[in-house]
Formats: structure tokens, C-alpha cells, sequence
């Protein structure tokens, strides 16, 4: 015969509301989700959101773009593996490789007084 051994508690009111509280689904209006959305939004550049193809960008404003990126990877590296992480890991990527291609041929005009043709 083996020996059982059993030890349980029985919780408050107040101990199920507090146990409760952070894993209940509290919807669009959670405060942790709002804060995200605030968090991604106050991170990106205000500009970045009216960039067009008849604008120049400086090497200042390729690394608010940058920057603005890491932030918004330390988030998404964060989240549970997945479709929508990878896909905005990958866009991420993406968006830095663009930014890395464009400060390398600012660097190069730079460095020899010209443009780039």
C-alpha cells in the first residue's frame, strides 16, 4: 500500500477575486491591450504615417525608424510563436532591411560628396 499525502486550502472570496483577476479576458478595452496599442503608437515616428514616395529622408529619420523598430521587437519577441508573430517579425525585418539599404547609400554619397543616380 503507498502513502497519500494530501494538503489543500480552501480560498476567500477576496483570494478568488485576486487569483482571478489578471487571466480574466477583459476584451478590447483591457488596460494591458490598450497600453500595447499606446506603446506601438507613441513608438512610431508621427511622420512615418504620411511617408510618400515624393519625400526625402534623411539618415536622422532612417534611425527613428530603426529605433522605432527595435522597440516594437522587443514587444512582438514577446508574444507565443505563431502565425501573426512571425508575420510581424517579418515585416520587421523587412522594414530594417530597407532602412540598412538606404542609410548604406546615404553613408556612400556621403562619404564621396555626390548623389546617387
Amino acid at each position: 500500500m503507498s502513502r497519500r499525502i494530501s494538503q489543500s486550502i480552501t480560498p476567500t472570496a477576496e483570494d478568488v477575486a485576486a487569483l482571478r483577476g489578471p487571466f480574466i479576458s477583459k476584451g478590447a478595452n483591457d488596460p494591458v491591450i490598450k497600453a500595447l496599442r499606446d506603446y506601438f503608437k507613441d513608438t512610431a515616428p508621427g511622420w512615418l504615417a504620411k511617408l510618400g514616395e515624393d519625400q526625402e529622408l534623411t539618415r536622422e529619420r532612417l534611425a527613428e525608424i530603426r529605433d522605432a523598430a527595435a522597440k516594437r521587437r522587443v514587444v512582438i519577441d514577446a508574444l507565443p510563436a505563431g502565425t501573426a508573430r512571425e508575420k510581424a517579425l517579418a515585416e520587421l525585418s523587412q522594414a530594417e532591411a530597407v532602412v540598412d539599404d538606404m542609410d548604406t547609400a546615404l553613408a556612400g554619397a556621403g562619404a564621396f560628396g555626390g548623389g546617387i543616380d
